[in-house]
């Protein structure tokens, strides 16, 4: 979704002739910086009082490897993402936000030295496809030898935001109609259905495993607003707030585990609805 998002914002400026990085990147900064600066300063305020010196000394360095967006880069080093050690991580989350985020500062930069180089869409798309196999090639190869590398860096990942970006270049060449768009989107939500039930944390993750929910979230995107389901008003509520609710959903789980309720049935339909109340509030502020 992001890689859909950004590579259109980036492709109309450029046909409009209005691009300007510093515009971009600034947009960016006043989308993510704020809520995650208030997510870090409570979590640091929280820990003040109730985590042992060890673990306020790692908080504090996971927030700042988190506000540099270098947290990805730090995870990689420490552990596996499904080690025991990563639910006593407050912002372990946040390593695909890093990644995003260096996403984010490249993929303006190679769209307009494309299309300075040659305008139009059929280069953009040239690239991004190049960019996608690339990336792709080097998951397949990484997850093999190291799959924390792979789950962690960028240059493994980039290629499911890069398809994201796909979907925006090429679904506007398709002229299919709004029946087959929903049954594509239908397919897609069973596919991520299937993915979820299928794999788990011994998958070999990301790698060609990967491909399969990828894939789907392109058919999801690329059938639009013809799903009743993602264009039902409670999805869109959830997809406005998608951002702050993933900020706050992590540090809740890790709270659960610290308080060992993280197996109470009771406790996890709280933590849930928490994680939407402070999702709306961090949207909202």
């Amino acid at each position: 979704i992001s890689g859909y998002l950004m590579t259109g914002i980036v492709i109309r400026s450029l046909e409009q002739h209005k691009f300007s990085l510093v515009a971009f990147y600034t947009a960016r900064a006043l989308r993510i910086i704020p809520a995650l600066a208030v997510l870090c300063a409570v979590l640091m305020a929280l820990g003040w009082f109730f985590l042992l010196p060890p673990d306020y000394r790692q908080l504090s360095s996971h927030t700042a490897y988190s506000l540099s967006f270098l947290s990805n880069i730090e995870y990689f080093r420490e552990a596996g993402y499904f080690d025991g050690s990563s639910h006593e991580k407050w912002l372990l989350h946040t390593w695909s936000l890093s990644a995003e985020w260096q996403f984010y500062m490249a993929l303006p930069i190679l769209l307009w030295a494309t299309w300075r180089l040659v305008p139009g869409r059929i280069a953009q798309t040239l690239v991004v496809g190049a960019g996608l196999a690339i990336s792709l090639a080097a998951s397949i190869i990484v997850t093999r030898e190291d799959p924390n590398k792979a789950f962690f860096l960028l240059h493994t990942r980039a290629w499911e935001m890069l398809a994201g970006g796909l979907v925006l270049l090429l679904g506007d060449q398709l002229s299919l109609s709004e029946t087959t768009r929903r049954w594509i989107g239908r397919a897609g939500l069973f596919l991520i259905a299937l993915s979820i039930a299928v794999f788990d944390k011994h998958s070999n993750w990301p790698g060609v495993l990967a491909i399969a929910p990828v894939v789907a979230a392109m058919m999801v995107i690329f059938a639009n607003s013809t799903l009743s389901l993602t264009g039902h008003r409670a999805a869109q509520w959830l997809g406005d707030r998608s951002y702050s609710l993933y900020l706050w959903h992590w540090p809740i789980c890790v709270a659960l585990v610290y308080c060992g309720l993280h197996r109470t049935p009771l406790a996890i339909v709280a933590g849930l609805a928490l994680t939407l109340v402070l999702g709306h509030c961090s949207y909202i502020y």
